[in-house]
C-alpha cells in the first residue's frame, strides 16, 4: 500500500495512534463485545478514524479511501498493542 499512495501513517502522530490504539483495545479485545463500553469505544474509534481520514489523509491521498485507511490504522493499532504488550 505504500507504494501505492506513500506513507499516510506519518500524518497520524504516535499520541494520535496511542488513543486509537487503546480505543481498538477496549472493542476489538472486549470480554462482551456487545457491551456499552466496547460499543462505546468503538464508536469513538470509528469517529476518530473518519475525523483523521477527511481532515489529513484524503486532502493529501485522494486516492485512498476510506475503508482502505480504517484497515490499515486497524493494522497500526494491532501492530502498537503487540509492541506495548513485550515492554
Amino acid at each position: 500500500m505504500r507504494e501505492e499512495v506513500g506513507d499516510p501513517e506519518r500524518l497520524v502522530s504516535r499520541s494520535e495512534l496511542e488513543e486509537l490504539a487503546d480505543l481498538f483495545d477496549r472493542f476489538e479485545f472486549a470480554l462482551d463485545p456487545l457491551s456499552a463500553k466496547a460499543r462505546e469505544a468503538e464508536s469513538e474509534f470509528e469517529n476518530k478514524v473518519r475525523q483523521l481520514f477527511s481532515s489529513r489523509i484524503a486532502p493529501k491521498y485522494p486516492d485512498l479511501g476510506l475503508s482502505v485507511f480504517r484497515c490499515r490504522v486497524r493494522t497500526w493499532c494491532r501492530r502498537f498493542l503487540q509492541k506495548s504488550s513485550r515492554q
